[in-house]
Parts: C-alpha cells; structure tokens; sequence
C-alpha cells in the first residue's frame, strides 16, 4: 500500500469515529441504566425501614398492653392466673393479622415478675418485602415495664354501687384530698363526674364505673374495685356496746333556746325531734362519759347565722353544769353525733343566706365507742324521701374525724373553705356533691390509726409504665 492508499483509508476509518465520539446523543439513557440498580436497592431499603418502624410501633404499644394487663391482675390480687399468660396473651391479641405473618418465626417472648412489676421482652425476625440482598429477614427488638404502685388510705368513699354522678364535682369548687385518695363505688358510666372550672387534686382518683370531665390530678383511674362499706361493722359494734335506748328521751330537741336565750350548754343524751340553731343563736357540746350526742327522728338543722361548736369562750358568759368543765378552743369537746330513728330519720343541714353563714367546730373521740367517727348516721334507718344532708361553706366548718352517711347523699356547696385546719377529716357517704364556689380540704394524717380515725380502707393499686 502506497502512501496515498494509507492517507485515504485512515480518513475514511477516522471519520465516521470521530462522528461516533461527537455524537451525545442517548446519554441520559447511559446514565439511567447505570444508576437504577443503586437507587431500587435504595428505595425497596426505604420501604423496608418505613415497615419495620410501623411494625416496631405496633409491638412496642402491644407489649405495653401486656405488662399493664399483667400488673392490673396483680394490682387486684388474682394470685391464681398466671401473669405471664396474662402478659403474652394481651400481646399477640393487640398485634394484627398482618403483621404477625410478616414474623419469618414466632416472637420470642421473656416475662419477668419481681416484686410488684411485670417486665416483658420481645424479640421477632420481620420478613424483608423487598431488599432481601443483606439478609432476608430484619430483627426487631421491643420492651416494656409496668409497675404496681401501693394505694393510699381513701378519704373520701361514694359507697353507692349504681348510681349516676356518685361523686358529682360541679362549678368552680375545689376538692383537695391531702395525702389520700378518692374512691367511687358505682360501675356507671358517669359514676365520677367533674362540671365547670373547679378541680380535683388527690393522691389517686379511683372509679369503678367510668368517669367525665379533665380537671383532675393525676387524673382517675377506672375498673377499680367496689368497696365495702369499711365502718359498718365497726360502727354496728359501738352501737351494741353503747346500749342506748332510743325509746327514752334525754332531752327535747324543742326545749333549747326558748325565748331571748341564745346560748345553750348541751349535754351528752337522747335528742328526740328536730334541733334548730338558728341565727344569732350558739349550741356549746360538752364532753362528758360517752360523750355521745344521739338524735331520734329529727333534723339537725344550723341555720345561717347560727354556730355549733365543741368549745366555750369567755365572752359566753357560760358556766359548766356540774361533772363537767368547760371546753376551750385549746382543749375542745371530743364527742360523736349520731342521727338515728325510723319516723323517719333527720339530715344534717348547716346554712347559708343573705351573707350569714353556719359555722360547726366537731372533733371526734379519740378512745371508746364511736372513736374516729365525728357525725355519723344509723346504717338502719327509715329515711325521709331523696333529702341530702348539706353543709354549706362560707363560715367556718371545721370537722376532726369522719363523717358517715352511709345511706343519705350528702351534698356540699357555698363559698369559703371547709376542713382548713382540721387534722383528721373524711367522708364516707352514699353519694357526693361538691359544688359551689369555694374548697373542700379532706385529709388523712401520717399516722391517722392513732389518732383515734378507724381502720380506713387504701384505694386500689395503681399500675403504670415505667418504660
């Protein structure tokens, strides 16, 4: 080949080369063909992830259910069901059908029950959907922890078992239960019911039916237990022990403050018919032998205006009948009221109106029959009608010790502030209106078994998730 065959060749080889190298067309496809593998592995590994982070959520809230389903059991004292059973079953039950036949094998599943806690561990291998090139399958690890937290004593019991707002907080009153617990009896679904502004503050709030309303602290729990009524035995007991004849009067309740008195000395006894203190008038308890107050078929009825204490003061002018002394505002009358009678049997009222308010100071024995227990209504007796024992705030009420009405609702309202600087005071009651535009303060003392309040029951152990 000479050299102009050579020159030729190589232009008609070079050229369409030269072409080839120029030409951009089809580059995008290149470029896609070379980066689709990376960014479906990419995507099928977002999918993965975004299912395994669902699936995750959805043990996590079904191993929650497992451990507060365990610890409740234990809470209420089911010593014969087996707690991890509880655990495991309340566990696959919360889990959907879905996920569980995405599981390449059954969740592996650890209960431990220490003291009062129930700690569950979950462990599951979730099929891959798409991104099976590192490993088929993704491990998922899950665990919770609940514990059972010890009740406290109650201080306030709605002993009615079906009634609608057994415990009826309305307007903007408080309710604060120091250092105890609230409980309600009724299994309704408004058995526990807050209207309006006001709160309630207690250690635990405990419901066995449900309950309405958000301005509680903490905020109650339900499906509790119903409980007995914790002073009718005892109560009963003292009653026997006291033997007192109802059919023989003391006193009637008619003789006190006739005209132009308006103080009267009262004497423990047998009260027959309805007392009245009305405004402008002092009823002074003295405390003396069983200091027992019993009131046979008739109200007790503190007007607005009127005062009911357990204390004399030097400007009453008053002096003490023989076989008793005086009390005084440092050393007060402990005594118990009782309200019994079938003709029928009286409420207790205190008053307010026109700005005048009733005012009660009461303290409860401390030894004897009847200790603890501060004014208290005969489990057995005929009553009259729907009427609801009242205590009205606004003046001073002061109440050391229980008060039991245990087949009378009991409805408390007005202004002011009730049980402010009572050491010992709860309620135990069919059922309980708070309402009004001031605060009922209850409380149960660090030690109130020696301070003279019978054995009062704890509210039901509470569970909680701890992690």
């Amino acid at each position: 080949m000479n050299l102009k065959e050579f020159r030729t060749l190589v232009r008609q080889t070079a050229a369409p080369m030269c072409h080839f190298i120029k030409d951009k067309r089809g580059n995008a496809s290149v470029i896609f063909g070379l980066t689709s593998i990376p960014l479906a592995m990419i995507a099928s590994m977002a999918v993965d992830y975004g299912n395994s982070v669902r699936i995750k959520n959805e043990l996590q809230a079904a191993v929650d259910a497992g451990v507060l389903a365990a610890a409740t059991a234990i809470a209420n004292g089911e010593d014969n069901t087996s707690k991890t059973q509880i655990a495991e079953d309340t566990f696959f039950a919360n889990l959907s059908d879905n996920t569980q036949s995405g599981f390449s094998a059954t969740p592996n599943t650890t209960v431990s029950l220490p003291d009062k806690q129930v700690t569950m561990a979950v462990s599951v291998e979730n099929s891959r959907m798409i991104s099976t090139l590192l490993s088929n399958h993704v491990d998922i690890n899950v665990t919770a922890t609940a514990v059972v937290d010890k009740g406290n004593p109650i201080c306030m019991l709605s002993l009615n078992k079906t009634a609608n707002e057994a415990l009826y907080m309305n307007g903007t009153a408080d309710l604060v239960a120091n250092g105890c617990s609230i409980h309600v009896n009724s299994n309704d679904p408004q058995a526990l019911r807050q209207v309006g502004s006001g709160s309630g503050t207690a250690d635990s709030f405990c419901v066995n039916g449900n309950y309405e309303g958000s301005n509680y602290t903490p905020m109650p729990n339900n499906n509790c237990r119903q409980e007995e009524d914790p002073l009718a035995e005892n109560w009963a007991n003292h009653w026997t022990a006291a033997a007192v004849d109802t059919s023989v009067c003391d006193y009637n309740s008619a003789d006190f403050f006739p005209a132009g008195t308006t103080i009267e000395l009262l004497q423990p006894g047998v009260y027959c018919g309805s007392f009245e203190v009305k405004n402008g008038d002092t009823a002074v308890l003295l405390e003396g032998g069983d200091s027992l107050y019993v009131f046979v078929n008739g109200d007790i009825n503190i007007q607005a205006g009127g005062t009911l204490r357990n204390f004399a003061l030097a400007a009453d002018g008053l002096t003490a009948p023989a076989g008793f002394t005086l009390p005084t505002t440092a050393d007060p009358a402990e005594t118990s009221i009782i309200m019994t009678g079938n003709a029928p049997a009286g409420v207790f009222s205190v008053k307010s109106t026109g700005g005048n308010q009733g005012d009660v100071w009461l303290k409860a024995k401390s030894t004897g029959t009847f200790a603890g227990i501060a004014l208290s209504q005969d489990p057995a007796v005929t009553l009259a009608g729907n009427d609801n024992h009242l205590i009205t705030g606004g003046g001073e009420v002061e109440i050391n010790g229980i008060v039991y009405f245990p087949v009378q609702p009991l409805k408390v309202t007005g202004g002011g502030v009730i049980g402010n600087t009572a050491d010992q005071f709860a309620i135990i009651a069919d059922t309980i209106e708070v309402e009004g535009n001031g605060t009922l303060i209850i409380k149960i003392g660090a030690d109130y078994s020696a301070a003279g309040l019978p054995e009062l029951p704890e509210s039901s152990e509470t569970v909680r998730l701890t992690q």
